[in-house]
Order: structure tokens, then C-alpha cells, then sequence
């Protein structure tokens, strides 16, 4: 398609859609109109009632992520502490018992003199 083609076709379609704007515009906005009437009573009773129950909800979700992100970090901090509990201290406590442990010696003999 070419660029004269393309804004040719734009044309067109603007001298349809236009009109049918214009005429939404005039059915529709009384009929918006109306609806909103209807409708802000509804919203006021939602935003009464429900805002103050999602701002709990949400509160909550908060907290709950909280404590759920302190419980991470400890065990997160507990698995460090056993990581080097296992893979450092406990090898250099082992190798140093194996050095310091009591020998076990033959019995003294006794000699005749």
C-alpha cells in the first residue's frame, strides 16, 4: 500500500467515523448523565463501606508480608550461621581434638631391680 493510498483511506474513514462520533456524542452523553446519577449513590456506599475494608485488607497483607520477610531473613541468617558451623568450625574443632586428645599408652612395666 502507498503512502497516497494509506492517507486516502485515512480520509475516508474520518468521513465516516466523524458523524458516528457526533452522534454517539449526542445519544450518549444524556445517557452518561443518568448513569451517573444513578450510579454515585452506589459509589458513595462502596467507598463508605468497602475503601475502609480494603485498607484493612491491605494493612494486613502488609503486616502479614512483614513478618513472612523477618521469618526469611532469620532462617535465611540461621542457614548462614549452620553453614559455617558445619563447614568451618566443625573441622577445625575436629582437627584439633585429633591433636589434643589424651594418648592411650601401654602400661608402665615394672621393672625387677
Amino acid at each position: 500500500m502507498t503512502l497516497i493510498k494509506f492517507l486516502a483511506f485515512g480520509l475516508l474513514t474520518l468521513f465516516v467515523l466523524l458523524p458516528m462520533a457526533g452522534i454517539l456524542a449526542i445519544v450518549g452523553l444524556p445517557l452518561l448523565i443518568v448513569l451517573a446519577v444513578v450510579g454515585l449513590p452506589v459509589f458513595g456506599l462502596l467507598m463508605l463501606v468497602g475503601l475502609p475494608l480494603f485498607i484493612v485488607f491491605l494493612v494486613a497483607m502488609v503486616a502479614v508480608g512483614l513478618v513472612f520477610g523477618l521469618l526469611g531473613a532469620v532462617v535465611g541468617l540461621g542457614m548462614a550461621v549452620l553453614k559455617i558451623a558445619l563447614f568451618i568450625a566443625l573441622p577445625i574443632w575436629f582437627i584439633s581434638w585429633l591433636v589434643n586428645r589424651p594418648k592411650k599408652r601401654a602400661p608402665k612395666s615394672y621393672s625387677r631391680e
